[in-house]
């Protein structure tokens, strides 16, 4: 599986300290793109409307890319949307990291973490993982998963997005039992016992949070 990572146009100081040292191919989105520039880190692809950045900026995007897809600025997508999209047309089985996913505004962080409930998402919801300084997000369709501690992340959090009609945590430090989730909530604050926790659900999707303070 080939790993995509993207990074938008959310404040810099929310990446981690260490994401440049990703492995996988970078994309960047909007003004993403300038910020990999800025980095010195390589970039294949950029992809947006480019509404965040003036000429100049632009004309340095133009020249620091192998590839640059713009967008009509008059759109239903979002520009991470339409990255996310754009990955998935030409790898339907690539791990997609985001980057860059917060920042001032709360509507475009609510946007990328709501937006694998799209039907065109949902089926690949499981490859996508959302990153930012404290927090890592990754999202599991129904059945039982296995979920890896991040070193130094110390807060599991379960965030039904949809109803579940069992939903099972038996070995984090909370635990739950074939809960009934009506709707969207958060289980927040768990903590793993060891270095793996499970998760299963009957339906439905679930985000997963690990994230420090």
């Amino acid at each position: 599986m080939k790993t995509f990572n993207l990074l938008v146009g959310g404040t810099s100081k929310n990446l981690p300290d260490d994401w440049q040292e990703y492995r996988g191919e970078w994309i960047g989105v909007d003004r993403g793109a300038l910020n990999l520039l800025k980095a010195d880190k390589q970039g294949s692809i950029a992809l947006g409307d480019f509404d965040s950045v003036d000429s100049k900026e632009l004309d340095q995007i133009e020249v620091g890319f192998k590839e640059v897809v713009k967008l009509n600025p008059i759109k239903d997508d979002t520009d991470t949307e339409s990255g996310v999209q754009f990955v998935l047309e030409r790898d339907p089985k690539a791990h997609i990291r985001v980057f860059g996913i917060s920042g001032g505004r709360l509507d475009h962080l609510l946007a990328n973490v709501l937006m694998v409930l799209q039907d065109r998402f949902r089926m690949y919801a499981e490859q996508i993982e959302l990153i930012d300084r404290q927090n890592n997000i990754t999202f599991y369709n129904s059945g039982k998963h296995t979920i890896d501690k991040i070193e130094g992340y110390k807060y599991l959090s379960f965030i039904p997005l949809t109803q579940i009609d069992a939903l099972t945590l038996d070995d984090e430090k909370y635990q739950l039992h074939n809960e009934m989730v009506s709707n969207a909530r958060a289980f927040v604050s768990n903590e793993f016992i060891g270095n793996k926790a499970t998760v299963y659900l009957s339906n439905g999707l679930v985000a997963v949070i690990q994230s420090k303070d």
